[in-house]
C-alpha cells in the first residue's frame, strides 16, 4: 500500500494528465476505461531457475521468447504509462535489451520497476542497471535457509542471491542514487515458518522494502500441497504472526504484510479452506493497469500467465482498440459483479481494499460519488 502511494506521488508528478485521468477512470470503475496509469510488460519467459511454484515447472502452453527493443517501443508509444512494471514469467535480466529498454522509458519520465530472482545481478549487470537510473529493483527470495531455497528455487542459490542484492545496495549507496531496492516473497507450506528469518534477511542485506504474499494456483501449475491451507501445523500459525509483526516494529527495512497476515489469520468456519479467500474482494486493475506478454498479448494481470484471458495482440492491432474493445469492457463488468465466478481471479492474492478505502474518502465529497457508473 505504502508502495503504491509513492508510485502515484511520482506519477503525478510526471505524467500529471495520466494519473488524474486513470484515478477517475478507476473511480468511475465503468465498462470503458482512460489509458491506463500502469503498464506491466514481459521482458523474458524463458528463466535460469525452475521454481516449484511457477509455470514453467510444469511447462507453458504459450511461446517462449525475449522481449525486443523495437517492439517494446511500439508498444510503450502507443501507451506512455506512468509506471512500467518489466515483470512476467521469466527472469527479467535474461532478456538481451533490456538495459535499453529501461533507459528508453525514463528517458519519457515513466517509474520503472523490474522484478528478478537476483541470480543474475552481477557486478557488472548492477552497474549497468543503475546506469539507467531505473526506480525500483525487486527480487524474489522465499527461504532464509539455504536447503529450502534450493527446493523453492531449483538451480538457484541463496549465497548467490544475498551476495549480488549486498552489492548491488553498496553500489546504489556509493552512487548516492535514488534507486529503491525491495524484497517479495510467496509464502506457501513450506516455508511459512520462516516468516521471521525472512524479515530478518531482508534487514540483513539492507533492502528498502519488503513485502509478501501467498502462493496462488499459476496456469497448469495448481501448486497442491504448496498452499498455506496445506500447512499441517495450523496451531504454530498465529505465533509466527505474532513474531513477524514484533520484528516490524524494530526492522530498518521497511515492511509491507498486512494483507498477508489477515489472510494467516483468518477464520470462517463456512469455508473448507483459505483457497478463494479473496473471492468477494475489489480489484481495480482492470481500469488502470494492463499485462502484456513478450508477444504482445494482451492479458488483464500477470495471474493470466499463460494466456487463459486474452483481448488481443498489440503487435496486430492498436492498443487503444484493444482497451477498450468488447471482451475487455465485459471482463470490466465481470470482476466487478462478479469476481468469484472467475476462476482467474477467485483465488488470486490481490486485495485492493485499501483502494476502497481511498474511495470511500472521495465519496463524501458533494457529487463526487454520482461519477461512479451503475449497471
Amino acid at each position: 500500500m505504502v508502495l503504491y502511494k509513492n508510485i502515484f506521488k511520482t506519477g503525478i508528478t510526471s505524467k500529471p494528465l495520466r494519473a488524474i485521468m486513470s484515478s477517475l477512470s478507476t473511480f468511475r470503475h465503468g465498462p470503458k476505461a482512460s489509458l491506463p496509469f500502469k503498464l506491466k510488460m514481459e521482458c523474458s519467459s524463458f528463466c535460469n531457475l525452475k521454481c516449484t511454484m511457477c509455470p514453467l515447472s510444469v511447462g507453458l502452453k504459450r511461446k517462449q521468447g525475449f522481449l525486443k527493443f523495437e517492439n517494446f517501443k511500439k508498444v510503450f508509444n502507443q501507451i506512455n504509462p506512468a509506471y512500467l512494471n518489466l515483470t512476467g514469467i521469466g527472469e527479467t535480466f535474461m532478456c538481451p535489451d533490456l538495459f535499453k529498454i529501461v533507459s528508453y522509458a525514463k528517458s519519457k519520465k515513466a517509474m520503472v520497476k523490474l522484478d528478478t530472482n537476483g541470480m543474475l545481478v552481477t557486478e557488472e549487470n548492477a552497474k549497468k542497471i543503475l546506469d539507467t537510473g531505473i526506480d525500483v529493483i525487486s527480487t524474489s527470495i522465499d527461504s532464509a535457509d539455504k536447503e529450502i531455497y534450493k527446493k523453492i528455487r531449483v538451480g538457484g542459490d541463496l549465497d548467490i542471491v544475498k551476495k549480488n542484492i549486498k552489492n548491488l545496495v553498496k553500489e546504489r549507496d556509493r552512487r548516492k542514487a535514488k534507486t529503491e531496492i525491495h524484497m517479495f516473497s510467496i509464502i506457501q507450506s513450506e516455508n511459512i515458518h520462516e516468516l521471521p528469518d525472512l524479515i530478518r534477511l531482508a534487514n540483513e542485506m539492507g533492502v528498502d522494502y519488503m513485502a509478501a504474499s501467498f502462493v496462488v494456483t499459476l496456469g497448469k501449475n495448481k501448486n497442491v500441497n504448496r498452499k498455506i491451507f496445506d500447512y499441517k501445523d495450523k496451531g504454530k500459525i498465529e505465533k509466527i504472526v505474532k513474531e513477524a509483526r514484533g520484528l516490524i516494529k524494530k526492522s530498518k527495512t521497511e515492511i509491507s504484510m498486512e494483507p498477508l497476515f489477515e489472510y494467516l489469520t483468518y477464520k470462517d468456519k463456512g469455508k473448507k479452506n483459505k483457497e478463494f479467500y479473496n473471492e468477494n474482494t475489489p480489484c481495480y486493475m482492470p481500469w488502470y493497469s494492463t499485462f502484456i506478454t513478450w508477444d504482445g498479448w494482451v492479458n488483464p494481470c500477470d495471474f493470466s500467465c499463460d494466456n487463459e484471458i486474452v483481448f488481443g495482440n498489440v503487435f496486430q492491432e492498436p492498443f487503444k482498440k484493444i482497451w477498450n474493445n468488447q471482451k475487455y469492457r465485459q471482463f470490466r463488468i465481470n470482476v466487478l459483479k462478479n469476481r468469484n465466478k472467475i476462476e482467474l481471479c477467485r483465488g488470486c492474492s490481490v486485495d485492493e481494499t485499501y483502494v476502497e478505502k481511498e474511495f470511500n474518502k472521495a465519496r463524501k465529497i458533494p457529487f463526487v460519488k454520482f461519477l461512479e457508473y451503475k449497471p
